[in-house]
């Protein structure tokens, strides 16, 4: 890998149960191939109970399944062995910020910070530098004759990424590092940064419900009651991440939309 061969390199891939950690879905799947050169460090992979629904369409991609990940561990019994396989490497994604917004919500959640780390995004690479037909992982792999025999699994994904940017970086030799790596910097995830309202504040410490009236886009309301689990910062608004009891799910809600508030007695 040329100039990148002094460098570890962290190959990282993420399965979901759908396409935002900022609206509750959660990280089923992880795989992390610790490499520097040629040679592979380390390799990690593993299910991962995500504690709510595979979404129908998230199902259909990775070919997962609820009863696949229920004897899982949860993200917070691995924790610990995936923030050494990311320390003081460059990590490498196809689309870093889907997999890595994942990550950085993962870890949020436990309240362990995520901070900003040195990129290699193969698909913002394929986009400058390249014209293929499609730049999804499996299109740019057919295109340079990799073998991606099972797509759409998490350490099957790592390993394409890892041979796509070997060809990728034959072609970029030339190119400066700072125009190949980058600084992702996660969206912030920080109640104590905020001006929130004192009830929702005292419901993240202590865990309590809150019982809310909410609008929606289109302007209807509802009322439902929610425990929230973390505020997050996202396109200039403020939204809530809480389970839903109306729902039985995690969701997300804008701050500015809740027109009502009050704390469970219990």
């Amino acid at each position: 890998m040329g100039k990148l061969d002094s460098r570890i390199l962290a190959f990282l891939d993420v399965e979901t149960t759908g396409l935002s950690p900022w609206f509750g879905d959660r990280i089923c799947e992880i795989a992390i191939l610790r490499c520097r050169g040629e040679a592979i460090l380390e390799s990690f992979d593993t299910l991962i109970n995500p504690q709510r629904p595979i979404s129908p369409g998230a199902a259909r991609v990775n070919g997962l399944t609820d009863e696949d990940l229920v004897d899982a561990p949860v993200f917070g019994d691995i924790v610990e062995k995936v923030k050494p396989l990311l320390d003081e490497a460059i990590i490498v994604c196809h689309n870093a910020p889907f997999d890595l917004g994942f990550v950085s919500s993962e870890c949020n959640r436990l309240g362990q910070e995520f901070s900003s780390v040195e990129v290699i995004d193969t698909l913002l690479l394929a986009r400058q530098h390249f014209s293929f037909d499609s730049n999804s992982l499996q299109s740019i792999a057919n295109a340079l004759m990799i073998d991606c025999s099972g797509a759409h699994r998490a350490l099957a994904d790592a390993l394409t990424t890892r041979a796509v940017l070997e060809h990728f970086l034959v072609k970029l030799k030339r190119l400066p590092l700072n125009e190949i790596v980058y600084i992702y910097t996660p969206p912030m995830a920080a109640p104590a940064a905020l001006d929130l309202p004192p009830l929702l504040q005292e419901a993240l410490t202590s865990k309590k419900r809150l019982f809310i009236h909410y609008m929606d886009k289109k302007g209807s309301e509802t009322e439902r009651w929610i425990t929230p689990k973390q505020i997050l910062a996202l396109n200039d608004y403020i939204y809530v991440s809480a389970h839903c009891h109306l729902r039985g799910e995690d969701r997300s809600f804008r701050l500015d939309r809740i027109s009502g508030i009050r704390m469970d007695d219990e």
